[in-house]
């Protein structure tokens, strides 16, 4: 089992010290990855009832709608100087969101400031009002984008002189340089709980990272996911699965889809999860308010869960 916590500063700080020194921790503690989502900016007001299906927990009400917003890839690039080995990840970057050439040049050189650490979660986004509000790709249209717009960025990774063509994607007579530094490309995790997402890790990721899922859910996504990574040509075994949980020691657990409640309660979810073939878990702060108790948290978690399961 590997394991990775978001970089998301307690009680919505906009301090970039904050972000570096949870990033430092992370690593101190051995912990393989640290990641951040993508929200370029809230809408002022959205409903967020229709979105809970896409989103799987919890949606962002409107005191998290306030909070400080790190943009992913400016961040990530900030904090790859500060870190020498913890793999960096996109938590997930939405596609749609920017232009596929330049969203390719950007993570290409993410991939080599860091010296081959990346890993570019991607998804289609849930919040239409975003899209809107960016000028992005249609809502309606966002699956089809984000799988044209994620083959071009691998073709533009590893062509010499690469050429894509699709409905919402086109790239012909553009040489990009320097390529990544990892080979063949950074590993693509695809974000998404529903079918679409395991189609799309099936057909083209390296891996699947849904988020909020129980158990039993895991259960009877991961054999689908095996089927139709099997139906595509390739092996199980090359497709991963991560799983993003809320995370908190407390009493007793907050829900069957969570890493809350006591270190045993803990340990026990987990070895559940593993059973049921999650091989990453990636901790997101459930609570803590400060840098430091959220670290402590960490410390304990690698202290009484990690060296158990």
């Amino acid at each position: 089992m590997k394991y990775g916590v978001y970089l998301y500063p307690p009680a919505g700080s906009g301090d970039p010290a904050d972000v570096v020194r949870l990033a430092r921790e992370a690593e101190r503690l051995r912990f393989d990855s640290v990641w951040i989502g993508d929200h370029v900016a809230w809408p002022a007001r959205f409903d967020p009832a229709p979105h809970h299906h896409n989103v799987g927990g919890p949606t962002p009400g409107p005191a998290a709608v306030n909070m400080n917003v790190f943009e992913p890839l400016t961040t990530l690039a900030y904090v790859a100087a500060s870190v020498d080995r913890i793999r960096l990840g996109l938590g997930v970057l939405i596609a749609p969101y920017r232009h596929p050439i330049l969203a390719a040049k950007m993570l290409a050189m993410l991939d080599v400031l860091s010296g081959g650490r990346l890993i570019v979660g991607v998804g289609t986004g849930w919040l239409r009002e975003e899209f809107e509000m960016l000028g992005a790709a249609p809502f309606a249209h966002r699956g089809g984008v984000t799988d044209e717009y994620v083959r071009s960025f691998i073709e533009l990774w590893t062509a010499p002189e690469p050429r894509f063509e699709g409905t919402y994607a086109s790239v012909s007579g553009v040489l990009m340089n320097p390529k990544p530094v990892q080979k063949p490309h950074p590993p693509v995790w695809i974000g998404g709980n529903g079918a679409p997402a395991l189609k799309r890790a099936a057909a083209y990721g390296n891996g699947w990272m849904p988020l909020h899922q129980t158990p039993d859910e895991m259960a009877t996504k991961v054999p689908v996911l095996h089927g139709a990574v099997e139906s595509s040509g390739r092996h199980p075994k090359d497709v991963g699965v991560a799983l993003g949980c809320r995370f908190r020691f407390s009493d007793g657990p907050d829900g069957d889809d969570s890493l809350t409640g006591t270190a045993g309660q803990i340990v026990d979810q987990m070895r559940r999860y593993e059973e049921v073939g999650v091989q990453e878990v990636h901790l997101l702060n459930d609570g803590y308010r400060t840098v430091e108790d959220l670290v402590g948290a960490w410390d304990r978690f690698n202290a009484e869960v990690v060296s158990k399961v």
